[in-house]
């Protein structure tokens, strides 16, 4: 195990510990920022044998999807785009079946009413033999789908097609190649994260993800998509680097010196701009969202506050930012479990370490929502 900087965290070492020893997952990594310091927990092994350190490379899948929020925040600041543009207005070719009455609003905040086309594509007879060839596969398949419910009227979760268009509108906005706003904010931020997984990269240096036997055809399409250089879902880092990113948005986009986004524009991503349906347990296709963030607090933990925003990945990462206390919490599990079992192993890590930070309970402050379903695969 390694630990830096002066949090003990205790309870949550022992939480891993005992996470680990029952089989739940074969290692964690953890970091966490509160208060000015910072802690970088790594525990267990990497899935093949070897160690977990903090700088192993793990996916963040939908976890990273505030860099494609952050990445359009820079492009709306410009006056390049705007949150009722049209896709069709910078896409010629996203129409029909009802697309072109999509806002860039509704890829940020998943109300395009299209299911996720690319879940159930058929692949039979295509030949992809280079990331261009599926990248175009990609977007006739995305051109090809409908609109099922009006665009605007009900949420739908969609784990690759909206951030994957909006990557192509800010590129044929800044005339960047496929994947470059997710590269350019990386990059911009000094991170090490990369867009796709590099295959040539040692197996000790990185995850191989586990999964629980019953979420095996869940782990294989996250393996799928998480390895190409897909915004939304394809970049793996230490979760250091993650860490970092929640950073930026509890500082309002400074980052550095960098005031990378502007203070009222990382608000209007962090605030629900989607309220979520009624229900009495957690949906994983409709929950209060903002643009690009999750803002269900209990999505998270019941410790959390009422402010608390960030995202879920796979059954594997989350991303928690609590302003209330000035803390930032990023973590991967490598152990893909079902939805019920993600939200108990993740409110378990809230509950650790809010005592291990020794933070208060506050009072009920909204609706308890019994743990159902995990967004954010």
């Amino acid at each position: 195990m390694t630990v830096t900087a002066d949090l003990r965290l205790d309870r949550v070492r022992r939480l891993f510990e005992a996470e680990i020893g029952r089989g739940i997952e074969t290692g964690v990594q953890l970091s966490v920022a509160f208060r000015g310091e910072v802690a970088d927990v790594a525990v267990g092994g990497n899935g093949t044998g070897q160690p977990m350190t903090a700088d192993t490379y793990v996916p963040w899948t939908c976890s990273s999807k505030p860099i494609g929020a952050l990445a359009f925040a820079v492009a709306w600041e410009a006056g390049a785009v705007d949150l009722d543009t049209r896709v069709a207005e910078i896409l010629p070719e996203f129409v029909g079946a009802d697309k072109e009455l999509i806002r860039v609003r509704d890829l940020l905040t998943h109300t395009t009413g299209m299911p996720e086309p690319m879940i159930s594509v058929d692949t039979s007879g295509v030949n992809l033999t280079s990331w261009e060839d599926i990248d175009g596969f990609i977007w006739s398949s995305i051109c090809s789908a409908a609109s099922e419910v009006l665009p605007g009227a009900a949420m739908i979760y969609n784990p690759v097609t909206n951030w994957f268009v909006l990557d192509r509108l800010l590129n044929a906005i800044s005339g960047g190649n496929p994947g470059d706003s997710y590269r350019s904010l990386l990059k911009r931020l000094g991170l090490s994260a990369m867009l796709g997984l590099d295959q040539e990269m040692p197996a000790g240096q990185r995850v191989t993800v586990v999964s629980s036997e019953d979420e095996q055809s869940g782990l294989d399409y996250m393996n799928l998509a998480s390895v190409l250089p897909l915004p939304g879902v394809g970049v793996w880092g230490p979760v250091r680097d993650l860490r970092v990113l929640g950073q930026v948005l509890l500082a309002k986009g400074l980052h550095d010196g960098d005031q990378v986004a502007g203070r009222a524009s990382v608000e209007a991503l962090t605030s629900t701009h989607w309220p979520g349906s009624p229900q009495r347990s957690i949906c994983d296709t409709d929950f209060p969202y903002g643009l690009g963030v999750m803002t269900l607090p209990s999505l998270f933990g019941r410790r959390c506050s009422a402010r608390t925003f960030g995202h879920a990945g796979g059954n594997t990462s989350t991303l928690l930012v609590d302003p209330l206390f000035d803390l930032v919490v990023a973590v991967y599990w490598n152990g893909r479990l079902d939805d019920v079992k993600t939200f108990a192993r993740r409110y378990a890590l809230v509950r650790a370490l809010y005592d291990d930070l020794g933070l208060p309970r506050l009072p009920a402050a909204f609706g308890r929502v019994r743990g159902g379903r995990e967004g954010g695969r």
